[in-house]
C-alpha cells in the first residue's frame, strides 16, 4: 500500500501540478485580454469595419457638420487669471494636445502660482469620465455633440463657446507604398487604413465624408464597402490614428489637419491629401466651464484662447477660426 501511494504521488501529482499552473497562466490571459484597452484594440482592428450610410443627400450630410448659432464667443467671456494662480485642470481633445502644451508653457511663465494640468482623449471618453465623478475645470471638445451630451447630462456652466476649428485630411507615410494621391484611392484593394472609431469625433466626421461622398455620382462603385474592408483599426483617438501611420503600419489614416501641421512641426514628414470639394470635412470645437470646477480661473483660460493670442498659437497648429 505503500508502495502504491507513491507510485501514485510520482506520476499523478506532478500532472496535477502541471495542469494548475496551465490553468493559472489561462486565467492570467484572460484577465489581461479583458483589463486591456490595447488589446481589445488588437481584436477589434482584425475585422473590417461596418460603415453605415444614412439615407440622407449630400447637402443634408454637410448641413450636418456645420457648427452651432451663438453670439460672439469674444464678447462673450471677459475675464484674467486670478492674481494668486492657483491649479487649472483642462479635458481637452486628443488633437488640441500640442497647441495646449505651448499655451501652458506660456501661461505658466506669466503667472508663476498657475498650474495647468491636461487629460487628453477623445472627446467622448473625456465626457464619460466627467459623467463618472472625474474632475476638471474646463471641457474643450472636438465636436458640438459630444459637449451637448455633457450639456444635456449636467457636467457644464454656463453655454458652450466655439473657439476653434479643423478639418479632415488624409495622410500617408512621407515614401507612401500604396501609392495613395486621392481619396478613391483609400478603396484600392489591399490598402491598410486606420481611422478613428465610430464614437469619437473625427471617426464621425470621417464617416460623414465617406457617405457623402459615396452619394456623388463621381464615387467608385462599391466605395462604401471597399473603404470598409481596407480598415485595419479602428482609434479611441484622433491621435493613435496618426501614430500608426508615423510608425508605418498603415497606408493611409484619416485625421484632422492639425495632425499633420503638428508631425511636420516635431520632424515628421507625412503626404498630406485634401478631400474633395463639396466633401463635408470641417469640425467645430466647443469649450465650456465645468459644473463644480473653479470658475474664475476657468473662464480666464477661455478667455485666453479666445483673444488674439491664443488665436495665433491655434492657427500655428493648424486649426481654424471659430464660426
Amino acid at each position: 500500500m505503500i508502495e502504491h501511494s507513491t507510485n501514485w504521488q510520482r506520476t499523478r501529482v506532478p500532472a496535477l501540478r502541471r495542469a494548475l499552473h496551465a490553468l493559472l497562466i489561462m486565467q492570467m490571459l484572460l484577465i489581461v485580454l479583458i483589463a486591456s484597452p490595447s488589446a481589445s484594440i488588437s481584436v477589434a482592428a482584425a475585422a473590417a469595419a461596418a460603415i453605415d450610410c444614412p439615407a440622407a443627400t449630400p447637402a443634408a450630410a454637410t448641413a450636418a457638420t456645420g457648427t452651432a448659432k451663438s453670439a460672439s464667443p469674444v464678447a462673450a467671456i471677459d475675464a484674467t487669471f486670478p492674481a494668486g494662480g492657483g491649479e487649472l485642470t483642462v479635458f481637452a481633445a486628443a488633437s488640441l494636445t500640442d497647441a495646449f502644451h505651448e499655451v501652458k508653457v506660456d501661461l505658466e511663465a506669466k503667472y508663476p502660482n498657475l498650474k495647468i494640468t491636461y487629460q487628453t482623449a477623445g472627446s467622448q471618453e473625456l465626457v464619460t469620465q466627467l459623467a463618472e465623478g472625474a474632475r476638471a475645470d474646463v471641457l474643450a471638445t472636438a465636436n458640438t455633440t459630444t459637449m451637448k451630451a455633457a450639456v444635456d447630462g449636467g457636467l457644464i456652466s454656463g453655454p458652450s463657446l466655439p473657439f476653434t476649428g479643423n478639418h479632415l485630411v488624409i495622410v500617408t507615410p512621407n515614401d507612401n507604398p500604396a501609392g495613395i494621391t486621392s481619396f478613391d484611392d483609400l478603396a484600392k484593394s489591399g490598402v491598410k487604413l486606420v481611422v478613428a472609431g465610430p464614437t469619437v469625433p473625427a471617426g464621425k466626421y470621417a464617416q460623414q465624408a465617406i457617405c457623402t461622398y459615396a452619394s456623388a455620382n463621381t464615387a467608385p462603385a462599391g466605395f462604401v464597402d471597399a473603404i470598409g474592408g481596407n480598415v485595419v483599426s479602428e482609434e479611441n483617438d484622433v491621435r493613435s490614428v496618426l501614430a500608426k501611420v508615423q510608425l508605418g503600419e498603415a497606408d493611409a489614416g484619416i485625421v484632422y489637419a492639425s495632425d499633420a501641421v503638428a508631425a511636420g512641426l516635431a520632424g515628421t514628414k507625412l503626404n498630406v491629401i485634401e478631400f474633395p470639394q463639396g466633401v463635408p470635412t470641417r469640425a467645430s470645437y466647443p469649450i465650456a466651464v465645468v459644473k463644480g470646477g473653479n470658475e474664475d480661473l476657468a473662464k480666464a483660460f477661455i478667455a485666453y484662447f479666445l483673444s488674439p493670442d491664443g488665436q495665433k498659437v491655434l492657427t500655428h497648429y493648424g486649426f481654424e477660426a471659430a464660426q
